[in-house]
């Protein structure tokens, strides 16, 4: 019998426990980091350019061929 019960467990199991969850921490800090650096977008509070005119494009007329005899 060991005299620290603690050294009873395995590393993998230590490992297998302590990996995902120093991963999950790692990310939540990205992230949080990421999206302090995002500036804040607000919309319409700022006057801006107006939509550009719609191109439809051609018309049918113009795609399709001559017709015979016209």
């Amino acid at each position: 019998m060991p005299v620290v019960p603690i050294a009873a467990f395995l590393a993998g199991a230590l490992l297998t426990l302590l990996l995902p969850i120093a991963l999950l921490i790692a990310l939540v800090v990205w992230y949080w980091l990421f999206s302090v650096r995002v500036p804040e977008t607000a919309e319409g509070t700022e006057p801006g350019t107006p939509p550009a005119e719609a191109n439809p494009g051609p018309t049918v007329s113009e795609t399709l061929p001559p017709e015979p005899g016209a």
